[in-house]
């Protein structure tokens, strides 16, 4: 089956991370990668579906709507190559909470899913943090984990659980095995 939906996680694949948490407009910085890519995505027909969990938020560090507006600023910095994120989702609970949207947890995913009417055969995720890598595995969806971010830290933990992942340097890289995988899946 083709690819046709790629989850991205934001810190770290789309934007540079500020740990312990990205907490103003200012300090978005988009990867160089991140608008070629996401434009190679859209032309090539594969939506984009962003998610992210915003803890800071239940942790009391910023407002919802403060995290509305950075993930607004993310999604128009990566858009500034002609690309197109379809929709974008962030859970603003804190780690603690247990809630069910939070990755691992499907929440995000099955949200989306159920609003765009996506078929997950068809669909990967591409992320840095473990929780990615955890909730592509609870859902059988191909993970890429990228090197930036928390990637390193994550193929350990990866590598420690058994969690399969496939390994590369950024999004663009990813974008670039999607793309092969769906140019040889041809008929």
């Amino acid at each position: 089956m083709k690819i046709s939906t790629v989850f991205l996680d934001r810190d770290g694949v789309l934007n540079e991370d500020k740990p312990p948490y990205l907490i103003r407009v200012e300090d978005v910085v988009i990867h160089r990668d991140v608008p070629a890519a996401l434009r190679q995505l859209t032309e090539a027909g594969i939506r984009v579906v962003v998610v992210s969990n915003q803890g800071g938020v239940g942790r009391g560090l910023h407002s919802y709507e403060n995290a509305e507006r950075i993930f607004r600023a993310v999604v128009e910095g990566a858009e500034s190559g002609g690309g197109k994120i379809l929709d974008w989702y962030f859970c603003p609970h804190a780690p603690e909470a247990g809630c069910g949207c939070r990755k691992p947890e499907t929440g995000m995913i099955e949200q989306a899913v159920r609003k765009h009417g996506i078929d997950l055969k068809g669909a990967v995720l591409v992320g840095d943090g473990f929780g990615d890598a955890c909730l592509a595995q609870r859902l059988q969806m191909p993970f890429f984990l990228v090197r930036q971010g928390w990637g390193e830290r994550t193929r350990i933990s990866c590598d420690d659980a058994g969690v399969p992942f496939r390994q590369v340097e950024n999004l663009q890289d990813a974008v670039n095995r999607i793309l092969k995988m769906n140019k040889e899946n041809q008929i």
